[in-house]
């Protein structure tokens, strides 16, 4: 469905990544680093601007890994589509990431105001301004807490880094 713009500012919208079948990689953003450049739809999204906000879902996780911004009002048709998921995703914009955490520290969808039935096999799903607001939040402090646990001397699963 497509929703009027004439004369608003920028929406958010909810955007499902991955899928029940090839679920976002637990470290995303480089196993699945091209979704902080660009981000594919099924279905031409037509209600989607430059300048909205997009709240990546991974629903395999259930959880809220990222906020991007659209850069750009052009959609490309890829023939080709998704690198992973073919033309099931063909419909392409570009994306500029404002917020990304680790799939361990992102909010999980029962800490949101989001009633789990409106994201069932969702494309895209806009967000009411307090439900994004609230989803802001808990990345902000997901973001803050990840940057704190990397800044203080500790190393992921244990390992230290080696002298060159």
């Amino acid at each position: 469905m497509a929703h009027e713009r004439f004369g608003t500012g920028p929406w958010a919208w909810l955007k499902g990544v991955g899928t029940a079948e090839d679920p976002l990689a637990r470290d995303w953003r480089i196993g699945n680093e091209y979704l902080l450049t660009k981000i594919w739809f099924s279905k031409y999204p037509r209600s989607v601007r430059a300048g909205d906000l997009l709240v990546y879902y991974a629903a395999r996780w259930k959880v809220m890994p990222a906020i991007v911004e659209v850069a750009s009002d052009t959609v490309t048709d890829e023939k080709d589509g998704h690198p992973e998921h073919g033309e099931r995703f063909r419909w392409m914009m570009r994306v500029r990431p404002l917020i990304s955490v680790d799939l361990d520290v992102a909010p999980h969808l029962t800490r949101t105001p989001i009633k789990p039935t409106r994201v069932k096999r969702l494309s895209h799903l806009l967000l009411r301004p307090d439900e994004y607001e609230a989803i802001r939040e808990l990345l902000l402090e997901a973001a803050h807490a990840d940057t704190q646990w990397n800044l203080s001397g500790r190393f992921p699963l244990g390992s230290q880094p080696t002298a060159a």
